[in-house]
Order: structure tokens, then C-alpha cells, then sequence
């Protein structure tokens, strides 16, 4: 296998993998959304063989995998960025041309990002690059700083008794730590205690309650009465404001976590955090470690509760960011029914090793896809698709 290989089939499959049961729906706090929404697996195919596979986040539009595959579509491997593979098409950005474009409308000076189905194919492309030359994902993106990744379990909204019993099985599954989502409506206090009571009193334990400790005097009471427990970290307790995450720094002593939704130069720049919860695509994430180590924060990589392809996907550039030592997200394989990859992301001690073996190290059930298949698209070099 080398460089010369050339893209010539690809097929995009959607899914909708739930959460086992008991692990998110519970009596109190309505069903889940998340594992309701489906995702795309792809599978893209070199003329000599070679096999890459990637996964988008939930929600991509076939429409928007059908662009990106487009894209890559009977192109050599050699022609690609590992960086991004996937380029933007600047006729489809609706700001252009427009009178009022945002600002600043110079393009080389605004991040646009990588849409869901373009994510997807990037990571498949990503797979055939490193596998093409016999290296794994982790050295395309510079060589790994460690071999095992630090991750948490994870619930939704909870309560004392179901923390309890959900992080039990954390713990049997491999993990040591905990993630948790919460509002300032849920006994915040009992949860904590429940959860020291199983995982250990040393257990780290972050709560996340995607703003919805709703203002900074609510998250400051919030935080008073749990600052008792050692290893307690609060991620987006409320909207992002500059003076208040400062205000919430002076007045309590439980660590500040921002998500990268909002620019983490603003933040780091401010002392707004302790920490950084970062996001895909690989190339993104590494730069936002880089800035994040220049201002001595530390990180981890944060998910959309993935399947085992995307989760692969982050234990892999996770290992190659120096600062990226806290537990991160690639928990979703084990808390969705099914992971739909052949291999075993297995944690020991709240650490998952790196996928053995080229590219991601891990390649798609195929018998598991097609159970959980919603749609199937595919285009080749001749399909015309």
C-alpha cells in the first residue's frame, strides 16, 4: 500500500444506536434526546483495497455526507492534508457575496469549521492515510505523549440513588471517574455524597449542567455547599460572561471548566478556567491544546456520546496533545447498546489504550450495522450517485 492509492467507493450508512436501558431515561427527567438522533458510518474504499472507516456526529444530513464524499471521490491519498481533508466549498457559504457578510468577512480570518458529514469523511480519510503508510492515527497527528487515555464514565441528570447504581457499573466496566449533567433544580449535594460513597472520596466527579445553574450567585451557592468534597469540577455552569466566571473563581474554590463552544483564547486570555473541555476535529483540538499548555491549562477531549469509531477517533489525538492528561468523553461505546466496531475499547483503571494496529486500529461490524441501520447511500466512480 502506498500514497498513490486512489478513493473509489464509498458508502455512507445511518444509524440510530439507543442507550442501554436505565442508563439515561428515568422517571423525573423526561426521555433522552441524544441516542434518538441518528449518525452516519462510512465505509471509503481505495482501488487497491484499503479500507477507512469514520463516523459523524449525531445529526449530519445526507445531503451533507453526499458533499464531502463528493469531494474526496476519485482522488489519490497523496493529494490530501491530514489536517483537512475535507476543504471548504466557498460557493456554498452563504455569506458569500452577501451584502452584509459577517465580520470579519475576510475568510482566512474566520473559523468555519468542519460540518458534521465532512467531519465523518475526513475522519475515513484520515484511517486510509495512516494506514497507508503502516503508522497508527496517533503518529499522523505527531506521536503520542501516552499510550493509554484517561476517561470517565457518564450519566445524564441524576439522582442520589441511580448515581449510586450508575457509577457501580462504571466502576465494573473499568472506569474510576465520573461525569455527570445537572441543573440547579437536582439534589446536587446528595449526588455528590452518593457518588464519593461508591467511587472514593478522592473519585473525581464533574458536573456539567450545560448552563442550567442558570446565573453566577446560583452556581456560587451551588459550589459553597459541595466545596467539602475534594475533586469536585464544575463545566458550564452558566452562560459564558467574563466578569462572572471571574466573580465564580474568587468566591469558591471548585475548579471552572469552559467547553471550547465558546473561544477558549476569550477565556484563557481572561482567567476565566481552570480547565478546557475541547472538541473535534483533530486539527482543531491540537491547536486549542497548544494554547491551552501556553497558558498552563490543562484539557481533555470532550464528545457527543459517540460510537466506537469516533471514540477511537479521540483517543487518538487525545494521546497526542501534551496537555490533554484529565479524563475526557470517549465513554459513549459503552454507554450506548451497541458500539458497532469489532474491537474492544476496554478501560482498566479509568485509562483506555490506544487501538492497536494502523489508522484508527479499529474497523466497523458489519453485522451490527445492518441492525441498525435507518438508510444506505452509496457512490463509486462510475455510480454517477
Amino acid at each position: 500500500m502506498d500514497m498513490t492509492s486512489r478513493i473509489e467507493h464509498i458508502t455512507a450508512t445511518q444509524v440510530i444506536v439507543h442507550a442501554r436501558s436505565g442508563y439515561v431515561d428515568r422517571d423525573g427527567f423526561g426521555p433522552s434526546i441524544f441516542d434518538k438522533i441518528p449518525k452516519w458510518l462510512l465505509k471509503i474504499q481505495t482501488d487497491d483495497g484499503l479500507i477507512g472507516y469514520g463516523e459523524t456526529p449525531r445529526g449530519a444530513s445526507l445531503s451533507d455526507v453526499q458533499d464531502a464524499a463528493r469531494q474526496v471521490m476519485g482522488r489519490s491519498l497523496r493529494e490530501f492534508p491530514w489536517s483537512r481533508p475535507v476543504q471548504t466549498e466557498w460557493d456554498k457559504v452563504l455569506a458569500w457575496g452577501h451584502k452584509n457578510p459577517p465580520v470579519p468577512h475576510r475568510y482566512h480570518e474566520r473559523e468555519l469549521g468542519a460540518s458534521p458529514g465532512a467531519l465523518g469523511v475526513a475522519v475515513a480519510v484520515q484511517d486510509l492515510i495512516a494506514k497507508s503508510t503502516d503508522r497508527r492515527l496517533v503518529d499522523l497527528f505527531g506521536g503520542p505523549y501516552r499510550e493509554a487515555v484517561r476517561t470517565d464514565w457518564w450519566v445524564g441528570r441524576t439522582d442520589p440513588d441511580h448515581v449510586t447504581q450508575q457509577m457501580q457499573i462504571g466502576l465494573d466496566l473499568g472506569y474510576n471517574s465520573l461525569k455527570v449533567k445537572a441543573a440547579a433544580e437536582d439534589d446536587v449535594v446528595g449526588i455528590v455524597r452518593a457518588y464519593k460513597q461508591v467511587a472514593g472520596e478522592k473519585a473525581r466527579l464533574v458536573i456539567d449542567p450545560n448552563t442550567r445553574f442558570y446565573r453566577a450567585n446560583e452556581a456560587i451557592r451551588i459550589a459553597r455547599s459541595i466545596e467539602q468534597y475534594e475533586n469536585v469540577v464544575f463545566e458550564d455552569p452558566f452562560a459564558f460572561d467574563i466578569p462572572e466566571w471571574k466573580l465564580f473563581r474568587r468566591k469558591t474554590t471548585v475548579p471552572l471548566v469552559m467547553h471550547s463552544t465558546t473561544q477558549p483564547w476569550v477565556a484563557l486570555s481572561n482567567g476565566c478556567c481552570d480547565y478546557m473541555n475541547l472538541a473535534y476535529p483533530a486539527a482543531r483540538f491540537l491547536g486549542n491544546a497548544h494554547m491551552a499548555g501556553e497558558f498552563g491549562v490543562l484539557c481533555w477531549a470532550g464528545s457527543g456520546v459517540e460510537l466506537g469509531v469516533l471514540d477511537a477517533y479521540l483517543l487518538h489525538y487525545s494521546a497526542a496533545a501534551r496537555v490533554c492528561v484529565l479524563p475526557g468523553d470517549a465513554f459513549g461505546h459503552d454507554v450506548r447498546e451497541n458500539d458497532l466496531i469489532n474491537e474492544t475499547l476496554q478501560p482498566c483503571d479509568g485509562q483506555i489504550p490506544l487501538p492497536e494496529g494502523p489508522g484508527l486500529g479499529v474497523s466497523i461490524d458489519q453485522d451490527a450495522l445492518d441492525h441498525y441501520a435507518q438508510n444506505r447511500w452509496e457512490l463509486g466512480l462510475d455510480s454517477g450517485s
